[in-house]
């Protein structure tokens, strides 16, 4: 969450608007099958845009990956462990099957026998644990990526396995992993002339544009392009603009205004990732008036949700219920929403000691666009309560090194970048280096750890649903509205990723259909 979400993968969702990615069943079959040749063959070169800076590239890929067109240059350039899918589940890439022991903490991963770099060194195990320790080494930076696991005592089996051991239970390593961690030869030490597995090769890297060439050795299914050309855009409005004008084929991450716009055109593609982010109001527990639950259950029900959809969101997100990790398999999808009740809310802030309401500001940034819009009308709305609050503003450079986690009251950033244990662990238990609402609870770290250990994943899912369901009533977050997370494509660009997290940067399987 927050800070931690915000320097790691953004998402791709479950649902794509107007973009046909498969045939139907029994329609046009000849048109069908003219598809699925086109699809089988590489063609073309796709122009991918995201933000990112022309004087801040990242060339590293253990240490903090900052931009989009950084993350996208990545993956297509190295292999991970493990996928997400599409379902929040885990799908096999350099390992091919993963097995855990009774009690959690050794894992052994199978690896894939037919994987080589782009130099031909074949992909072993050294390169896997060698790959680790150094994102280990580097976890101040890259927000502890590779979670509980042990690199110390983690070990080869053969060339083509590994045991990885853990300081503490962890029954989903395989999830922890997912998109995380990027495999480089053994004993890399630079990448100004990265050597990868992916299905990628690089050209040129010319400030914030990247020219890469499709990897006939790769692996995998694809490139279905011949070509990617990534670029970094400073700012939404000039990524906007460049999709809008034709200088590219994929816009990653764009502005609800700049969707709205997409849509009448009739020229683009909207591309919706449900649940994809949101933007949160974070009460931190360890101020007052915020360490009074009450007060926290007043707010909840202060905040008109829909309005918020409406407003901030443009329609594009639902409602939100206050469970903090929205595509996890362990969400509380049947918990609804709190309704708006503003007489009950007024009873929660009196019987805190509060009847008359208090003065609080509201601190936002630009980071995003909707954040300040959010806090202005979350404030027009808790004064219906009695709740003076005036919004001030921040600039994005001192944000969240400043004012995130550190003040009463603050709007966050949250994506489903990181699975749920790493969320967890980075920012709600006790020992959380960042601690987004000041949530303090032995018997809650307690119950996260008896989960992690638990084997049968239906099992751990409940346990974990708990704690959600826990944190909605009782914690900080303020989850008003799930926005959508949008990509404009052009006509014509098809399969574009759809699973979650660091996978939605994985354009081997893009085609065009030109």
């Amino acid at each position: 969450m927050g800070q931690i979400s915000r320097r790691s993968a953004l998402r791709a969702g479950a649902l794509i608007t107007g973009l046909a990615v498969a045939p139907l069943a029994g329609a046009c079959g000849s048109a069908d099958a003219e598809d699925a040749d086109r699809a089988g063959e590489a063609s073309g070169t796709l122009r991918f845009g995201g933000i990112g800076s022309a004087t801040a590239v990242t060339t590293d890929p253990h240490g903090g990956i900052p931009s989009e067109s950084d993350w996208a240059r990545m993956s297509a350039l190295y292999d991970v462990l493990t996928m997400p899918a599409p379902d929040g589940g885990v799908r096999p890439w350099l390992a091919t099957s993963w097995t855990a022991e009774a009690g959690a903490t050794r894992h052994r991963f199978q690896l894939r026998t037919d994987a080589t770099f782009s130099d031909g060194r074949p992909v072993r195990a050294a390169d896997v644990l060698f790959s680790l320790r150094r994102i280990a080494a580097k976890s101040a930076e890259n927000g502890g990526r590779i979670g509980t696991i042990d690199v110390d005592r983690s070990r080869a089996d053969g060339d083509h396995a590994v045991v990885l051991l853990t300081t503490a239970p962890d029954a989903d390593v395989a999830r922890a992993l997912a998109g995380q961690c990027f495999i480089v030869p053994d004993g890399t030490q630079s990448f100004d002339k990265p050597v990868g597995s992916g299905p990628f090769l690089l050209s040129t890297l010319d400030g914030g544009t990247a020219a890469l060439t499709r990897n006939d050795k790769w692996w995998g299914d694809g490139p279905k392009v011949d070509a990617l050309e990534i670029r970094g855009f400073a700012d939404p409005q000039a990524l906007a603009t460049a999709v809008t004008s034709g200088e590219i084929d994929l816009a990653a991450n764009v502005g609800y205004a700049t969707a709205r716009g997409a849509e009448r055109t009739g020229r683009l593609t909207v591309v919706r990732r449900t649940a994809a982010a949101s933007y949160p109001l974070i009460m931190n527990m360890s101020h007052p008036p915020f360490d009074k639950i009450e007060v926290r259950r007043a707010i909840k029900l202060a905040v008109d949700r829909q309005a918020l959809v409406d407003a901030v969101l443009l329609g594009y997100g639902k409602p939100g219920n206050d469970a903090p990790h929205p595509v996890d398999s362990s969400y509380p999808s049947d918990l609804p929403a709190p309704r708006r009740d503003l007489d009950q809310a007024r009873r929660l802030l009196d019987q805190a000691g509060y009847g008359s309401g208090f003065a609080a500001v509201i601190h936002a940034t630009t980071s995003y666009p909707t954040m300040v819009s959010a806090a202005t009308l979350i404030g027009q709305q808790l004064a219906e309560v009695g709740i003076r609050a005036t919004v001030k503003e921040h600039p994005p450079e001192t944000y969240w090194a400043q004012i995130y986690t550190k003040v009463p009251l603050y709007i966050g950033y949250t994506t489903d970048a990181l699975p749920i244990q790493h969320w967890a662990r980075a920012t709600t238990l006790s020992t959380a280096p960042v601690n987004e609402t000041g949530w303090r609870s032995p018997r809650f770290d307690a119950a996260f750890a008896a989960a992690m250990a638990t084997m049968d994943a239906d099992e751990r899912r409940r346990l974990l649903g708990q704690l959600q369901r826990q944190l909605a009533d009782e914690g900080g977050w303020v989850m008003w509205g799930l926005g959508d997370g949008v990509d404009v494509t052009a006509k014509g660009v098809r399969d574009v990723p759809t699973a979650s997290g660091f996978a939605r940067y994985s354009m081997a399987g893009v085609w065009l259909d030109r």
